[in-house]
């Protein structure tokens, strides 16, 4: 028995010696980064780092450096004490130009890494993803911290489709589809989403407006959460919210001539309406047009998709899923010409108080 004993000590210390410790308030954390165009071809990186002083209070501070590669400027990013660690890394942003070059030979570096966390933010900031980390905004949490809550809550509660690392990753290279991130730029004293970045490959290659994404999540996905302000014919506005819809998708003879049609049930409240009353009459009033815009306003999105070429609506994954023996070729030869179309069914389901 006390052989075994011994033996079972011995073991502990062989095993624990070969771990190497770290202390939390000692270790620099990368909660945020950006990566722009650099001189000569390199890439210009920003972190900002975190560290947590015992009396609770949170240290926040900035670095920059340029490199070939991503993996370059961590071992460039002069002033940084103590090795950084990333496995807590939440957001990542590109700036414009080096979105528009490719976004590839910074997110391979990161999708190797195992400490890297595949459901990380990731974004396109409107000019330079540095000067947007590096700016003094007053945010308590620091920068980082703030732009997770607020994609996350965009996402969660306001009209942003699902996105991060990993699904950029997987629409990247699956086929019959495209990738996307969430638009963001500096308005003043603030930080805020102003649309969709849409990519061909690595690629960035055009954008969504707010108005834009909100049709794009609304017929993408079924989607439980959303804000809408509609324009009525009759010169009043209502503004819709808890916009729910439920989304299928057909598609016939996808290896001869695609036919393609999207069902859209959509339920929503209506939170304010600007006109006196608003009976039964009114309500179906704004059913009806907010009918005719979603298909108007998503015909003219799918047009602006063929017209750059992607299909971030994963029209050819759908059809491959829905097609025996699918013909990717053919599919794509079409793509550009096909005759989608749009069915929406709008229901209000409460009026509130204002009735």
């Amino acid at each position: 028995m006390k052989k075994r004993l011994a033996v079972s000590l011995m073991l502990c210390l062989l095993l624990t010696s070969c771990v190497s410790t770290e202390i939390i308030d000692e270790v620099p954390v990368v909660f945020i980064a950006g990566f722009d165009k650099g001189s000569e071809g390199k890439i210009k990186g920003t972190i900002s780092l975190q560290r947590f002083k015992p009396n609770q209070e949170v240290e926040t501070r900035t670095f920059q450096a340029e490199a070939h590669t991503s993996k370059g400027l961590r071992n460039k990013l002069s002033g940084v004490p103590k090795p950084i660690t990333i496995g807590k890394m939440a957001v990542m942003l590109f700036g414009e130009e080096e979105a528009e070059k490719g976004v590839l030979r910074v997110l391979d570096s990161f999708l190797r890494d195992p400490a890297s966390g595949r459901l990380m933010y990731i974004g396109v900031v409107e000019g330079s993803a540095g000067d947007l980390i590096t700016e003094e905004f007053e945010y308590l949490q620091g920068i980082g911290p703030f732009l997770q809550i607020l994609i996350r809550q965009s996402i969660e509660y306001g009209n942003m489709p699902q996105n991060n690392l990993h699904l950029f990753d997987y629409k990247y290279y699956g086929k019959g589809m495209d990738p996307y991130m969430p638009l963001l730029k500096k308005n003043e004293d603030e930080i805020i989403v102003s649309g969709l970045a849409l990519f061909k490959g690595e690629k960035m290659v055009g954008e969504l407006d707010l108005e834009e994404m909100f049709m794009f999540t609304l017929i993408n996905k079924n989607h439980k959460a959303g804000l809408f302000e509609v324009a009525l014919s009759d010169g009043n506005f209502a503004t819709l919210h808890k916009v729910k819809s439920h989304v299928d998708y057909t598609i016939d003879n996808g290896n001869t001539s695609p036919e393609v049609s999207i069902k859209v049930d959509i339920k929503a409240n209506i939170a304010q309406y600007t006109g006196d009353k608003l009976d039964d009459k009114i309500k179906k009033m704004i059913a009806k047009e907010f009918e005719e815009k979603i298909q108007k306003d998503s015909l003219k999105l799918i047009k602006k998709f063929q017209d750059l070429q992607i299909d971030p609506l994963a029209l050819g994954d759908r059809a491959r899923s829905q097609t025996r023996q699918f013909n990717f070729s053919n599919w794509e030869d079409q793509y550009t010409g096909l005759d989608i179309k749009i069915k929406p069914t709008v229901g209000i389901l409460e009026s509130g108080i204002i009735d």
